[in-house]
């Protein structure tokens, strides 16, 4: 679905909702709700999968639990749309609720009961946006959440324990150089964790899936899924030769079918599903967007990626990546997120 006149019919929402509302009944209110025009998604989160809290529901059915994956999406959101407001207010809620006693930030909440486990990949983004608990979950991780000189994917507090491996999506290296430069790690740790990303060899154009810190292998999958091979691709430098296979690919696998598929064959490169997911789009757009892809072509995954989103004011789901009556977190974040950035680089107005 193309959005012509995007900018004004974000002025007109709250005219038509407030009749929309009246109408279906369905909308809750929360006390977090920032006043003004909202992005569509944006008003489906505040309305749908946020609670009286302000915390972020992983989906709407059965019972509620938040991730500190929607916690740091979340707030790279609220950063790129620059609502200090709103973003003070899920700073409260992590300090108050998903950090740890040990520092590190509990990956679930179910039942009102944080895991004593984390996710590097939610704290690194997490400890990536400004606040002065930045540098305690940066000294947690070295001190927890490292092996033989590598972060990695977790830390399981009942076992004291940390994985042994790192799946390269969680590779951060804004992340990575914040704990450099607060003096928690040196240049060479740095760069070895760096490294791991960074000296990643293509297999048939597809990145690995994870390394392990002991064996120093690489693993490859046999089905792919592209949601993994674009988050760490969206964390290659620009220009880089693996950032521009991946690019490539993507651009003549959108043009070629119109579609990108959640997962595909490694050794043929066909689609192994013949689903789409709003996240790959999201993801697709983000990727190209850094690497300084044809705007024309980020236009069009973006387009795509909106066709999947509830665009009628009237219906109790307004601005909800749906599927089918339930939805997830991630798959309205991430669209989120992307069309911020395209609104920030004025690809889109």
């Amino acid at each position: 679905m193309k959005r012509f006149g995007f900018s004004l019919m974000i002025l007109l929402i709250s005219i038509v909702l407030t009749a929309g509302c009246a109408e279906a009944g369905t909308e809750k209110q929360t006390a977090a709700e920032p006043s003004g025009p909202l992005q569509p998604a944006e008003h489906f989160i505040y309305h749908k999968l946020m609670n009286g809290r302000g915390m972020i529901q992983t989906n709407i059915s059965g019972e509620p639990e938040y991730l500190s994956e929607s916690l740091g999406l979340w707030m790279e959101f609220l950063l790129g749309r620059k609502d200090e407001r709103q973003y003070q207010a899920q700073y409260q809620l992590l300090t108050d609720s998903f950090l740890t006693d040990n520092g590190l930030v509990s990956w679930k909440i179910a039942g009102n009961k944080a895991s004593g486990t984390n996710a590097l990949i939610d704290d690194f983004r997490i400890m990536n946006c400004p606040g002065k608990t930045a540098v305690q979950i940066g000294k947690a991780l070295k001190k927890y959440n490292m092996n033989e000189g590598y972060f990695t994917d977790y830390y399981d507090a009942a076992s004291n324990a940390a994985s042994k491996t790192v799946t390269l999506s969680y590779v951060a290296p804004g992340a990575l150089q914040m704990l450099r430069e607060q003096g928690i790690i040196d240049e060479k740790t740095e760069n070895r964790n760096l490294d791991v990303l960074n000296l990643a060899p293509l297999k048939n154009g597809f990145l690995p899936k994870s390394f392990n810190t002991e064996t120093k292998e690489y693993k490859y999958d046999s089905e792919v899924n592209v949601i993994d091979q674009l988050y760490a691709a969206v964390n290659l430098k620009r220009g880089d030769d693996k950032a521009a296979a991946l690019s490539k690919w993507i651009i003549e696998e959108w043009k070629s079918r119109g579609q990108l598929y959640g997962r595909y064959i490694a050794d043929t490169k066909e689609p192994a599903v013949q689903y789409e997911s709003p996240s790959v789009y999201a993801l697709a757009v983000l990727f190209l967007t850094e690497q300084k892809a044809d705007p024309a072509v980020i236009r069009s995954l973006y387009e795509r990626m909106t066709s999947f989103e509830t665009l009628d004011t009237l219906k109790p789901d307004y601005g909800g990546y749906m599927s089918g009556s339930d939805t997830h977190s991630f798959d309205n974040l991430l669209p989120l997120l992307a069309e911020r950035k395209l609104f920030n680089e004025h690809i889109i107005q």
